[in-house]
């Protein structure tokens, strides 16, 4: 058996946390000598040591997991709860490094802010109509990735989605979590619509200013400033209620499956 110090230094739980889990009959020393009050443990007890450490892990109280402990849980459902603890917890790293690379991309316009010009070639076009099946809904532009996916469950044996993405970005009225998004693929014959999906034509545009990036749709798009830039400088306005595309294809050269060569589009007029 071991002396608590000794016990201590294997488990690295301070002689004074074991002390207190002897008091709370969390974790009583196998042996205590009568005449000098020294604890001593078994080794076998470090297994029940990391069941009270796992447990405060999961933000049990020291009373809860003393009463854990008596119902001899099985270790699978121990498992089981350090699972969900662990998705819980992977959410919210999730979130936290989202916003790390907002901050990040706010800083970056910030150090750009007045240095900005139009390094791309703007092209003016008309845009023919085209057959689409589109996926629209309330969301944060982090979440485009997972409405292509449920589009492509939709279009299933339909026929082969086309390779590129087309988003149409309605609208932004309450916070950047409530965007309304569109996402498209485009279709070459008429299927029927089966709602949240739909099956629409895309109207033809007579004037689209348009500006070739590169992007990630789970990224703001920065190539929008360029163009704002262009078409203001340029004696041009955007057309009011139509909504900005852009037409993602794959740039498989990056190693990055959510890297894009992309094409906004911008519905404008004449001012």
């Amino acid at each position: 058996m071991f002396k608590i110090s000794e016990f201590s230094k294997i488990s690295q739980v301070s002689v004074k946390a074991l002390r207190y889990y002897d008091q709370l009959n969390l974790l009583k020393p196998a042996y205590t000598d009568p005449c000098s009050g020294y604890r001593y443990y078994t080794a076998d007890q470090l297994f029940q040591l990391h069941r009270v450490l796992a447990y405060k892990e999961l933000g049990f109280s020291l009373e809860q997991i003393r009463r854990m402990i008596d119902e001899q849980i099985p270790l699978e459902q121990i498992r089981g709860m350090f699972r969900i603890k662990q998705n819980e917890i992977q959410s919210i790293v999730d979130k936290e490094q989202a916003k790390l690379f907002r901050i990040q991309e706010r800083l970056d316009a910030i150090e750009h802010e007045g240095k900005q010009g139009v390094t791309h070639d703007v092209v003016l076009k008309e845009v023919m109509p085209q057959l689409v099946a589109s996926y629209r809904q309330r969301t944060c532009f982090r979440q485009i990735p997972e409405m292509f996916r449920q589009l492509d469950d939709y279009l299933g044996n339909a026929g082969r989605p086309s390779l590129s993405q087309i988003i149409l970005w309605h609208g932004c009225e309450k916070s950047d979590e409530d965007m309304d998004i569109e996402a498209a693929r485009l279709l070459t014959d008429k299927m029927p619509s089966r709602p949240p999906f739909a099956v629409q034509r895309l109207p033809g545009i007579p004037l689209m200013a348009t500006l070739i990036h590169h992007c990630r749709t789970t990224s703001r798009c920065t190539a929008s400033t360029e163009l704002a830039l262009w078409i203001e400088r340029n004696g041009y306005r955007m057309i009011e209620n139509e909504p900005r595309r852009e037409i993602c294809i794959p740039h498989e050269q990056t190693g990055d499956p959510e890297a894009y060569v992309a094409e906004l589009q911008i519905a404008v007029e004449r001012a």
